[in-house]
């Protein structure tokens, strides 16, 4: 991030000689956002701002990570070698070995462990780790596994959820075969159970549904309803009985495609004639665990566990495009989260083209849980939204993190190789200022009148309604947009603001009495400069935020790790002033409009 430190000080130098007056953008249009504290109130999951591995290195103050993906069908937590399958020649090697501290490479669950190690960094974030339900685990890192070496071979060892004997904390690497008990038995005597330092929660496996395209080398043929519930239920139990408490996600499932008839499942028709009332496959997996449950005495399904990677289309026909000089491309963007929650909303995919009998997606999942097992938690642990070079990125992470919180979302990982601006928008939510300060733990009714322009989600801390954080967005790519913002139950005569713009994938503080914003009684009206997303930290007055800051609870997840790392973000700002630092972000957003024309 060093160069963009150094731009930021070019930027305040430029402004120290400007004038103080907004000058980017053309005049826009107006938004009104409604904001009453005393309605809707309702907790926000912490764990809703997290990552995947890819990116738990970067500095972004994520509060859950999740090792998954493709690669790991096929760990072997014995070893730590594993397989790519179709993402890389079906090769099997010390990928995941290499990425490991000296000390970890040759230790069993070498994996696991570093993903502990890297959430007790960012202050106790959540750990999610993948079981293997597949079949067979990499044997080697030899390279290449041909279509002759498929498994069964010397190429592979069998995978067993349970080993029937007992469990050794010094696995055994010459009886070909890897156990999931032992594994989760290992973990838990080496670095606790889920409530005392070890791993929170289980996934079951990666996006089964594609196994035969993903890893035909070890699972050549379509996976069936029936087989993905019956491995889950084995699996599940295995783990309760070791940690009781660790919580089961599942089943992982890649996309629409899957939620739908579990992507064309040889036995879907026949269990949907069978059963009728299942709309998606989603109730049919929901309904069997819960009848697993009533069966074993235990909930062995926590978390619904689904993968949502937009497949809206901007005026290219391309899926998420890199296309940020195209209006029509960023605006695609921009009202993909829509499919999420609104009714009626038509994006330009093959899903909306096939009938998009389940959009919006959010509400369609919360009533399957309602129907089939009430009481089970949501989880999004891969999506992205796509825009990790540009600023329309940002924002529509930032809108995703707020339906997130709004639809009761337990936890979300973002998976992104690269994510520069989304990983801004969720320091945006979770160290805004560099100090850990974060969007609050308790939502409030916040309604804007045209989510087309802007969309607007409001929060509280510890009940404390002294202060309100607002993240708000101008999603206009040419014009400002006024926002008109009315807050009932009391004046506020303070705020604070925070927000990312064009210049730099990072948040920039903006100072306490920016002039973009005014404050009359209970309306708030401020100025958003084009394609920006913002944090108001809103109080009664100066001291109402001062006084928050000082009780909050720093132990939140990802906040002693942001204190440290991040203080320096917003201080350069601070420096050069209210006038300068309004002046910085408009010259910014200048410099970059006119660069991208």
């Amino acid at each position: 991030m060093k160069h963009y430190i150094k731009g930021a000080a070019l930027c305040a130098a430029i402004a120290a000689l400007a004038c103080c007056t907004m000058t980017a953008g053309a005049e826009g249009t107006s938004v009104n956002i409604t904001i009453d504290t005393s309605k809707d109130r309702k907790p926000i999951s912490p764990y809703i701002y997290g990552v995947n591995s890819e990116l738990m290195n970067k500095d972004v103050s994520a509060t859950a990570i999740r090792a998954g993906g493709n690669r790991f069908s096929a760990y072997n937590w014995e070893t730590n070698a594993s397989n790519a399958g179709s993402d890389w020649r079906h090769n099997s090697d010390n990928y995941f070995q290499q990425s490991l501290p000296d000390e970890l490479q040759n230790s069993p669950g070498g994996v696991a462990i570093n993903l502990l190690n890297k959430c007790k960094e960012k202050n106790d974030a959540y750990s999610l780790m993948t079981l293997q339900m597949a079949g067979y685990a990499s044997a080697d890192m030899n390279g290449e596994v041909t279509k002759d070496q498929a498994a069964p071979s010397d190429r592979w060892n069998k995978v067993e959820p349970v080993k029937g004997s007992e469990l050794s904390m010094t696995p055994d690497l010459d009886d070909k075969t890897v156990y999931m008990d032992e594994f989760v038995n290992y973990l838990v005597n080496t670095c606790g159970d889920s409530q005392n330092g070890g791993i929170r929660g289980y996934s079951l496996d990666n996006e089964p549904a594609l196994w035969q395209w993903t890893h035909e080398r070890i699972h050549p043929e379509q996976t069936t309803c029936q087989e993905i519930v019956d491995k889950s239920v084995t699996l599940s139990k295995a783990v309760k009985e070791i940690d009781p408490s660790a919580e089961i996600f599942g089943p992982a499932l890649f996309g629409y495609g899957a939620f739908t008839n579990f992507a064309g499942a040889p036995d879907w028709n026949e269990i949907k004639a069978d059963n009728p009332d299942y709309r998606w496959f989603i109730d049919y997996y929901l309904d069997e665990m819960k009848k697993a449950e009533e069966q074993n005495g235990t909930r062995l399904l926590d978390v619904l566990d689904i993968h949502y990677y937009t497949e809206a289309k901007g005026e290219c026909g391309e899926r998420s495009c890199s296309h940020y000089t195209n209006e029509v491309c960023v605006e695609a963007r921009l009202n993909s989260t829509r499919s999420l929650w609104e009714e009626g909303y038509k994006e330009n995919s093959w899903i909306v083209d096939t009938g998009a009998e389940f959009f919006p997606l959010l509400p369609n999942l919360k009533q399957s849980v309602d129907t089939y097992y009430p009481g089970t938690k949501l989880a999004v642990t891969e999506y992205d939204f796509g825009g990790s070079y540009d600023i329309c990125g940002g924002i529509a992470e930032a809108d995703a993190l707020g339906l997130f919180a709004k639809y009761d979302v337990y936890l979300a990982t973002l998976f992104a190789g690269e994510a520069d601006y989304q990983c801004a928008a969720i320091d945006l939510y979770t160290n805004y200022d560099g100090q850990g300060s974060g969007f609050g733990d308790t939502l409030v009714y916040c309604e804007t009148d045209n989510v087309e322009l802007s969309t607007a989600y409001a929060a509280v801390n510890d009940g404390n309604d002294d202060m309100i954080t607002l993240v708000v967005s101008n999603k206009s790519y040419k014009n400002r947009t006024t926002a008109n913002i009315n807050i009932s139950g009391g004046e506020y005569g303070y705020v604070h603001l925070y927000g990312l713009n064009s210049f730099a994938p990072q948040v920039f503080d903006m100072t306490d009495s920016n002039p973009a914003i005014t404050i009359s009684g209970d309306t708030i009206t401020y100025e958003m400069e084009p394609e920006t997303v913002s944090m108001l930290v809103i109080g009664k007055d100066k001291g109402a935020v001062d006084n928050t800051r000082t009780k909050a609870d720093t132990s939140a997840p990802g906040k002693a790790k942001a204190k440290k790392e991040k203080s320096s973000h917003t201080g350069l700002i601070a420096l050069i002033g209210a006038a300068a630092a309004s002046v910085c972000a408009v010259i910014a957003a200048v410099v970059i409009r006119r660069k991208r024309k």
